[in-house]
């Protein structure tokens, strides 16, 4: 490794240091020794990295600002053109360490920074090769390099996981990098296996953590759920905690014995060290054999404050890693499964002495493996800077087709059918033929509610159908929609609509704004009905009469508005919109 001083003198040190027995400070044995303190009065350290074998600067390194007592000071990622920026702070005595993601780290020797300075970093590239390991030792789960090749290679990968993590937290501090994402939140009956509810939010950002956790300090004492009057908040892992001596510190690390879901990959499960007094995770961290790389890591909750039905390892998340051509690293995929807790209702009868009384109270919070929310996200694209530049990353989304039919005998396909992706603002029409289309979809399962303008203003209950959508292809569904005489018999509560009467429904307004509580009647000969407006202006009216003249009067206060119509002979549904006045 070449230190380029001021001046043109440089010196080449090609040693790699030694790991101190305790991987989870990442602390050294002893710092290279013999480099003449630098005269420097330094804040920020400009530089590139090399590979001392391969021609060419490096992207994607962690260098890492050390101080005397081995503290990172900063940390930076090398550009895709090799080169970093990184800043002390304050004056002081240094030295860099470069980590690489197949290959041992490598460190400068020391010197002093008083000014701004320009390094040059040549690795000594030599490879990390994990060792054929054919048992797993379950006795001992601390992180140390010993002589067993099962200790070795456990300390071995988690060294290339937290590379991978740290790249990875780097890449979001530099805000170099402009992030599409799709947030969502998803209610699935898992009895039933069906998705129930749905909501979507995409968004951009620089850099911005897909999701924050607790203080790491925080977690290692109170746990990740808080329990309270209003619920239970489960928190996920979020990068620094998994970067925090907390993590290495309360937790135990052993090579898995479960099943990879890949067979190029190996998992490094970790597990509370001791038996936790608050809610705790378990997990897995899986690399990629050939290139080290970090693929995902997977956790479960342990400890849970209340008793849990099976399977317990429904409860838990995920996220995944991936590398840019830039050397820079990026979270495509992350989730979080949570149950979703229950309180009932507990009635207390007393005879205070003037007659039996009620009291009701709230139960403790019970915990049901039937219902589970889970929360996450998913990268569309990832660009460099601004929105105009090139994307760098795109998920490969699948299209969606859709099918509405009528109800009726016939079930020919239904034009004009309102279909909506749920808990989002993407919605169409179907053609001529019954179909609409939704293109670019994120991989997962969605839900589609299907209407029509007469439905909707009747608010009748939609039709909703589940679409699970895959990589690369077209998924498709059919909807039948419920005929409008059906689906108006069942909002009035009748078994079937009365082939005399109609139904009236609408909102009252006064300009833009909905007027709410107004007195809505409406008359004709013989009869006469009365409602009030909702919150939102809305008001409906079942069994008015057809083929009669009806009069239409809103008020209140001072506000009026009045209209007539007739229901034609064959028309189910009139929609009226009622302008107030004044």
């Amino acid at each position: 490794m070449r230190v380029d001083r001021q001046g043109n003198r440089q010196e080449t040190v090609g040693a790699v240091q030694t790991l101190c027995a305790r991987l989870f400070g990442f602390a050294l044995a002893g710092a290279l020794a013999g480099a003449t303190p630098v005269a420097l009065r330094a804040q920020l350290v400009h530089g590139t990295v090399s590979s001392a074998v391969a021609a060419g600067r490096l992207p994607g390194a962690v260098v890492l600002l050390l101080d005397s007592s081995l503290t990172t000071r900063a940390r930076a990622l090398t550009s895709d053109s090799g080169t970093f920026t990184i800043g002390a702070g304050a004056p002081g005595r240094f030295h860099l360490k470069v980590m690489r993601i197949g290959f041992r780290p490598t460190e400068s020797p020391a010197f002093y920074l008083r000014i701004d300075t320009t390094v040059a970093l040549a690795l000594t590239d030599i490879p990390v090769v994990l060792p054929a390991v054919t048992t797993r030792d379950r006795s001992d789960c601390r992180l140390h390099p010993d002589t067993t090749e099962a200790a070795v290679l456990t300390f071995t990968l988690w060294d290339q996981a937290r590379t991978a993590l740290l790249a990875a937290a780097i890449t979001l501090e530099q805000r170099d990098y402009r992030f599409a994402k799709l947030q969502h939140w998803r209610v699935y009956d898992v009895r039933q296996h069906a998705l129930r509810d749905m909501a979507l939010r995409e968004s951009e950002s620089h850099g911005a953590a897909p999701w924050i956790s607790l203080p790491a300090e925080q977690l290692r004492h109170d746990g990740y759920v808080a329990v309270d009057d209003s619920g239970m908040t489960f928190r996920a892992p979020d990068l620094d905690v998994l970067l925090s001596p907390y993590f290495t510190e309360e937790h135990c690390f052993r090579l898995t014995s479960r099943s990879a879901p890949d067979s190029g990959l190996v998992g490094l499960d970790f597990e509370p060290a001791a038996r936790p007094r608050h809610v705790e995770i378990r997990g897995t961290l899986w690399l990629d054999v050939a290139s080290k790389e970090l693929r995902h890591v997977s956790f479960t909750f342990v400890n849970l404050p209340v008793a849990v039905p099976p399977p317990d390892t429904l409860f838990g998340g995920y996220v995944e890693f991936t590398k840019l051509a830039t050397g820079a690293w990026v979270l495509p995929s992350w989730r979080i499964r949570m149950p979703i807790p229950i309180r009932r209702t507990i009635l207390h009868t007393f005879s205070p002495g003037y007659g039996p009384r009620s009291v009701s109270s709230l139960g403790p919070w019970r915990l049901t493996a039937d219902w589970v929310r889970v929360e996450g996200g998913d990268l569309r694209t990832v660009r460099r800077g601004d929105a105009g530049d090139s994307v760098l990353w795109r998920r490969t989304t699948g299209s969606i087709r859709i099918l509405a039919l009528r109800g009726d005998s016939g079930q020919a396909p239904a034009a004009g059918v309102i279909v909506r992706l749920a808990g989002s603002s993407y919605g169409g029409h179907t053609d001529i033929g019954g179909i609409v289309r939704f293109e670019q979809a994120i991989p997962g399962t969605y839900l589609f509610d299907a209407t029509t303008p007469l439905h909707e203003a009747i608010e009748a209950t939609t039709i909703r159908t589940a679409v699970t959508v895959r990589a690369g292809e077209l998924a498709e569904a059919t909807v039948t929609l419920k005929p409008l005489a059906q689906a108006a018999a069942d909002v009035c509560g009748e078994r079937e609509l009365d082939p005399h009467t109609g139904i009236v429904a609408g909102r009252v307004a006064l300009g833009n704004e909905p007027v709410f509580n107004a007195k809505v009647k409406l008359e004709w000969i013989g009869g006469d009905a009365e409602a009030d407006t909702r919150n939102d202006g809305y008001f409906r009216f079942c069994g008015v009469p057809r083929e009669k003249l009806v009069l239409v009067r809103a008020s209140r206060d001072t506000l009026m508005a009045t209209t007539t119509l007739s229901i034609a002979p064959n028309e189910i549904v009139r929609v009226l919109d009622l302008r107030m006045t004044p």
